[in-house]
């Protein structure tokens, strides 16, 4: 994978990272309550909110019904986290 493209990735990953955390926090939830709300395991949720993992398609699925969006919301949101990061360097 050319240099380029790895960093986009790794910002990509950093910010969905921040989205999933943000509105999980802002709801009150723990990361075992999120996991039980989208049937994944809790590890898998630390393992994303700290960019060690990234999701497939059903579990962004899964995850934006655990947090009460829309997929296309998390989307916006890990985007918004995106552009600001972009923005910064």
């Amino acid at each position: 994978m050319p240099a380029r493209m790895e960093r986009r990735n790794e910002r990509l990953t950093a910010a969905f990272a921040a989205a999933l955390s943000e509105r999980r926090e802002a709801l009150g939830l723990t990361q075992e309550e999120l996991a039980a709300r989208a049937d994944v395991s809790a590890r898998f949720i630390s393992f994303l909110e700290t960019g060690r993992r990234q999701p497939s398609l059903s579990a962004l699925l899964a995850l934006s019904d655990g947090l009460g969006i829309t997929l296309t919301d998390l989307a916006t949101a890990t985007e918004r986290h995106y552009r600001s990061t972009a923005e910064q360097s």
